[in-house]
């Protein structure tokens, strides 16, 4: 059983999570950019035809509407390509967050039982007093000290997986805004096929691409902070690595170092 904050499942059902997000924030980011540009390029081929219709300052309003819309694409753009740059580091997280279960909570926990049994059967009848020191003063701070350990494991997992999570929200949340938005990009380039409809193609694909992308970004930062903040709790890491109260003279419960 794992504790509210420890990694629950299987490592690979949370990378496998952050690998897929990764994977479509690549393609629709290339989507995106690529139904943008034919939006835009619309726009230059018919202006002259445009210009008549509606009007050249009309025509520079759109092209500098496009402009708008290229800005706030561009600053989700930066957040994906550094996304797309340091993923890797998230996958690490998890999976070392897993492995402080698997290769140090879980054996260390199993010490402790270990610790307090007898080596032989015989062993139950000892008296006097060695015997009453071996369990009085012996035996229980080792077993203190393979619990302690084994919490310390437990506590160090959380912290990491906190960081790997809210990385994991960041990215996924991140590939559905992507996803949204590159859907909206190339149903504008594909309306703006009728010339007549260009102007209306990019007058609401501006008033939605400006919402969505302060939105996401709004939201981002909000998760942006969680990894902030749980960055921050190294302090308490510290904390715990230099309390000694259960580790007489800073050394390791002794049935860990045999």
């Amino acid at each position: 059983m794992t504790s509210p904050g420890e990694p629950s499942g299987d490592p690979s059902q949370h990378t496998s999570a952050v690998e897929t997000a990764v994977r479509q924030i690549e393609e629709t980011s290339d989507q995106m950019v690529e139904d943008f540009n034919a939006l835009a390029q619309k726009l230059a081929d018919n202006a002259w035809w445009l210009s008549p219709v509606i009007g050249s300052a009309a025509v520079h309003a759109l092209s500098e509407t496009l402009d708008g819309i290229k800005e706030k694409l561009d600053e989700l753009l930066d957040i994906a390509g550094e996304v797309l740059a340091h993923h890797t580091p998230v996958i690490s997280l998890i999976n070392i967050s897993f492995h402080w279960l698997t290769a140090v909570k879980q054996p260390v926990s199993g010490l402790v039982p270990v610790i307090q049994q007898y080596a032989t059967e015989n062993l139950s009848y000892w008296e006097g007093g060695t015997a009453s020191h071996y369990k009085q003063q012996i035996v229980p701070p080792q077993a203190g000290a393979a619990g302690e350990l084994s919490a310390k494991a437990g506590f160090i997992s959380e912290w990491l997986y906190s960081i790997a999570q809210a990385n994991v929200d960041y990215v996924t949340k991140l590939a559905q805004v992507m996803g949204t938005i590159a859907g909206d990009v190339a149903q504008a380039a594909v309306k703006a096929g009728t010339i007549i409809d260009i102007p209306w193609a990019i007058s609401d694909l501006a008033s939605i691409v400006g919402t969505l992308v302060t939105a996401a970004v709004d939201n981002l930062t909000g998760i942006g902070q969680r990894i902030v903040e749980a960055g921050e709790n190294v302090r308490q890491i510290v904390s715990d690595r230099v309390d000694e109260s259960k580790f007489p003279g800073g050394g390791w419960p002794q049935a860990v170092r045999d």
